[in-house]
């Protein structure tokens, strides 16, 4: 059996959207849904380059995470019950293309 790891440089694409809108300024407050500390350091660098710009943590359920509560103090945590009152219909249409979700969500 051979395991292999395939990297999606989603943390990186996160991260220069989050320079590209502080630069570009558009949007006063963003909001980032992870609880993974891979972004502390871009979250870092433009709260110090863009200081009027407010930038907070939306942790998943159950992956709340005391460094980037540090670095954010306002974050917020996403209920279970917030899942469940928000759930998508199934399928979505989006344009000309239906996407369903998979069978054990």
């Amino acid at each position: 059996m051979i395991l292999k790891h395939e990297e999606k440089e989603t943390d990186v694409a996160i991260a220069v959207k989050l320079f590209e809108v502080c630069f570009k300024s558009k949007a006063d407050i963003i909001i980032i849904v992870t609880g993974d500390t891979d972004l502390s350091p871009a979250v870092k660098t433009c709260k110090e380059l863009f200081p009027k710009k407010r930038i907070l943590f939306a942790f998943p359920f159950d992956r709340k995470n005391k460094e980037l509560l540090k670095l954010a103090p306002d974050s917020f945590s996403i209920s279970k019950k917030q899942y469940i009152n928000h759930v998508l219909s199934n399928p979505i249409k989006i344009k000309n293309q239906e996407i369903c979700k998979p069978d054990k969500w």
